[in-house]
C-alpha cells in the first residue's frame, strides 16, 4: 500500500517523515497493518514487533476506543498497557479498516458522559472500588465457615447426629452460594472498571474452550447435569484471540446455569457464524459458541432484565446471582468487540449465543 496517496494528491512529499505525530492503520479486526516512524519513536519499539499484532496488546481497550472515536467523531484517550502512558487518538474509518492519529499526552483528561456529572463518575468508580474491597474482606470468613463445616461433615470434630449433619450441610450450602455471589460481584465491578486482564495470543481456540468446559465440569462433579461438547470440523483451530477473555466468558456462562439447574443437559456447540451475524456485528471473522441448556428456561421478564443486575423487578435470589455473572460476561465481551444474546422457550430450553472475534495469523 502506498500510504502517501491516502494523505496527499501527490506523493512527491514524504509525508511519513513530516508528520509530527504517530499514525497507524488498523484492520477491521484490530490488527496493526502499518505505522509511521513517529509512532515507533513514541512507543520505543520496532516495526516488526508492531506489524500484524492486535492493537489491544499495546493499549488497554485500544480497538474499542477506535470504534468509539469513529462513531462520535471525537478524540478518545487510551493507556499503554505496559507503561500506563496516556495517548489521545482520533480515528477515521476507511475501506480497509481505520486510519488512526495517535499522540502521546502528559495526562488523560477526565471525560464525562452527557448528563453525567463528575461527581457521578467518581461515585461509580468509588462504588466499584468499594465492592472489590468489601468482597475480598468477606471471602476469607466465608471460606473459613465452609472449611469448618466440611471438617464437621468429615467427622474431624467427632461424631455428629443426623440433625446436626443436616444443619451443617445447610450452613455449607448457604456459605457456598454467598461466596459465589461475592465472587461475581467482584468480577462485575472489575469488568466495569476494565480490570479483567487480557491475554491476546495465538492459540488453539477449539482445544482451549474444550479444556475450560472440562475444567468447569470437574468443579461441578456429581451434579445431575450432563455437559456435551461439539465443534464444527470446518473451524480453523488456530486464531489470535484473548485467552483470558474466552475462559472468563465460557466458565461464567456454564457456572451461571449449572449452579441453578437441577436436571437436563448443556450442549456447548462451536460453529462458524453466518455472514448475516458477522455483518450485524461488523466483524470479518468470528467464532459462534452456543450453550444450549435443555430443561432450563427464562421468563420474558427475566430475558428483558438479565443484563441489568440493578433492576428493581421482583426477581429471585437465583436470578440476581445469574444476572450479575452474565452482566460481567457481557462487559468482557464488549471489551473484546464480541456479543452475547439469549433465546429461550418456556419449560423447554435456553440458548446463550456468544460471538467471539478472532484474528487469523499466518
Amino acid at each position: 500500500m502506498d500510504f502517501r496517496k491516502i494523505l496527499a494528491k501527490s506523493n512527491s512529499i514524504d509525508i511519513e517523515t513530516c508528520l509530527p505525530y504517530g499514525l497507524i492503520i488498523v484492520t477491521n479486526e484490530g490488527m496493526i497493518s502499518w505505522v509511521n516512524e513517529k509512532f515507533l519513536e513514541d512507543m520505543s519499539t520496532q516495526r516488526d514487533i508492531v506489524i500484524s499484532s492486535h492493537i489491544d496488546i499495546f493499549f488497554e481497550d485500544g480497538f474499542a476506543a477506535i470504534e468509539r472515536s469513529v462513531e462520535s467523531g471525537t478524540k478518545e484517550y487510551i493507556r499503554r498497557g505496559e507503561t500506563k502512558e496516556s495517548f489521545e487518538i482520533l480515528a477515521k474509518e476507511v475501506d480497509y479498516g481505520y486510519v488512526v492519529d495517535i499522540r502521546k499526552t502528559s495526562s488523560r483528561p477526565v471525560k464525562h458522559s452527557i448528563g453525567v456529572t463528575p461527581q457521578e463518575n467518581s461515585a461509580d468508580k468509588n462504588k466499584n472500588n468499594l465492592i472489590v474491597k468489601i468482597s475480598s474482606d468477606i471471602k476469607a470468613p466465608l471460606q473459613s465457615i465452609m472449611g469448618f463445616s466440611q471438617a464437621l461433615l468429615d467427622g474431624l470434630g467427632g461424631a455428629i447426629n443426623e440433625k446436626q449433619e443436616k444443619y451443617t450441610k445447610i450452613i455449607y450450602k448457604n456459605s457456598d452460594d454467598l461466596l459465589y455471589l461475592t465472587d461475581k460481584f467482584t468480577d462485575l465491578a472489575k469488568s466495569e472498571m476494565g480490570l479483567i486482564e487480557k491475554d491476546y495470543k495465538v492459540l488453539d481456540v477449539v482445544n482451549h474452550i474444550q479444556a475450560v468446559v472440562k475444567f468447569t465440569e470437574q468443579l461441578h462433579k456429581g451434579e445431575t447435569v450432563e455437559i456435551k461438547f461439539e465443534a464444527d470440523p470446518a473451524i480453523r483451530k488456530t486464531f489470535h484471540a484473548d485467552e483470558n477473555g474466552i475462559k472468563f466468558v465460557v466458565q461464567n456462562i456454564l457456572e451461571a446455569v449449572l449452579r441453578y439447574m437441577d436436571l437436563g443437559n448443556i450442549s456447548v456447540i462451536l460453529s462458524i457464524p453466518s455472514t448475516s451475524i458477522l455483518e450485524q456485528a461488523a466483524l470479518n471473522n468470528g467464532l459462534l459458541i452456543s450453550f444450549v441448556c435443555s430443561g432450563f428456561s427464562l421468563t420474558e421478564t427475566e430475558l428483558n432484565t438479565i443484563f441489568n443486575p440493578y433492576t428493581t423487578s421482583d426477581v429471585s435470589k437465583r436470578f440476581i446471582a445469574r444476572s450479575i455473572a452474565l452482566t460481567g460476561v457481557k462487559n468482557v465481551l464488549n471489551s473484546m468487540s464480541g456479543q452475547i444474546w439469549i433465546t429461550s422457550e418456556v419449560l423447554k430450553n435456553t440458548t446463550f449465543n456468544v460471538l467471539i472475534p478472532i484474528h487469523e495469523r499466518d
